[in-house]
This record gives C-alpha cells, structure tokens and sequence, in this order.
C-alpha cells in the first residue's frame, strides 16, 4: 500500500513538473514575442502632416531681395525658395519650391508653422525695441491682419530706429501674413503721425521701402 501511494505522488511529481515546464515555455515564447511586434511599430513613426504655405509672388519680388547685390537686387523664385530651405532647416520648413506661376510654396508642419511665427515675433520686437529708443514717445499700431501700420515720431528719429519700425517689423508682418494661412498679394500702408501733435506727416507702402524724410516729421 505505501508502495503505490509513493508511486501515485512520484507520477503526480513529475505530471506538475512537466506541466509547470510547458507553461514555463509558452509565457517565455510569448513574452519573447511581444517585443518584436513593438520593435515593428517603433520602426515606422507616424510621420506629422504638413500643410501648404504659399508666398505670394509679389512678396517674393519685393521683399526677399538681397541688399548686399545692387546690381541684380531681386532674385528669381527659385533662388529664394533654396535660400529659405538651406538658411532655416528642418526646424522651419519640410520642403520649399518655387511654383511655375512666381509663388514660392513651403510645406510645413504645425510645429515648423509655430516656430516660425515665433521667431517673426522676436524680429518685430527687436525692431520695436530699436525704435522705441527714438524717444519716449514713439509708438506703433498695426491691424489685426498686418496690412496697416500707424507710426508716431518726430523729426529726431535716427536711422537704426527707422530701420527698425520701417523695414523690419513691416517685412516680418508680411511673412506672418503667410504663416497664419493668408494668400494672395500683402503690403502694408505706413502712415507716419508727430508724436507730439498727432498731425499726418507722412505715408507709404511697404513695398516701396521706406521714401519719407524723417525731418519732415516735425519736432
């Protein structure tokens, strides 16, 4: 009798080893398994959507000229488009062409969009800054959609300052035209008022660069 009983819990023994080492072997090639789907899903990322940014060819023509070239100040399309794609790197662009009819189209994503709005911002701040040292006095108002500037100055202003308010903040005003999912042509009408009397004393586009004669701006 205790023969058999020893032989019953011998063979119950070895049915529990044999049925923990099976399942010993399913969890491990199961969980072994398991990272493979995961390395197949990390290995192709979702990749983020872009969206069209056209410049106008307009803008183009007059505001991504190159100041250091008097001769041959406007450049084609094709040369702003590969200057914006080798100046600004992915951080800011996906890809950038220049379309058959003038524009020049960016690809962009959400993440490049806000980036480069921005970095716009800082320019126009930098160029509110430099101004803004004119006198305690000067300052500026722009529409909503960046298509209309008031300017408040006399005839003391310096050209560091007029740079600033004419040429820098106008020229980034216009690229956020674009980010912001404008189209068609932008400019930006500039009127100049005394600071002191509140008297027009001048106007002008933006894409005629900046004409006025600050003493005529009064004191």
């Amino acid at each position: 009798m205790e023969k058999s009983q020893l032989r019953q819990k011998t063979g119950l023994r070895t049915a529990t080893a044999l049925l923990l080492a099976a399942l010993t072997m399913f969890f491990v090639t199961a969980c072994g398994s398991a990272p493979t789907a995961n390395t197949q899903q990390t290995n192709k990322p979702e990749q983020p959507k872009t969206e069209k940014i056209v410049f106008d060819k307009t803008y183009v023509v007059n505001f991504f000229y190159d100041s250091s070239d008097e001769k041959h100040p406007v450049r084609t399309p094709q040369a702003v488009a590969k200057d914006l794609m080798d100046s600004n790197g992915t951080k800011y662009f996906t890809k950038v062409y220049a379309a058959k009819n003038g524009d020049v189209v960016a690809l962009v994503t959400e993440q490049q969009r806000q980036n480069g709005i921005r970095r716009n911002n800082n320019w126009i701040k930098q160029g509110e800054k430099n101004f803004q040292k004119g006198g305690p006095d000067y300052h500026y108002e722009v529409n909503q959609d960046g298509t209309a500037m008031t300017v408040w100055a006399d005839k003391h202003l310096t050209p560091d300052p007029s740079f600033g308010i004419f040429t820098l903040a106008p020229i980034n005003y216009g690229y956020n035209y674009y980010l912001e999912r404008h189209t068609g042509p932008w400019d930006m009408t500039i009127t100049v008022r005394n600071c002191h009397t509140n008297q027009q004393v001048g106007q002008f586009n933006a894409s005629q660069g900046f004409t006025l004669n600050p003493a005529t701006f009064g004191d």
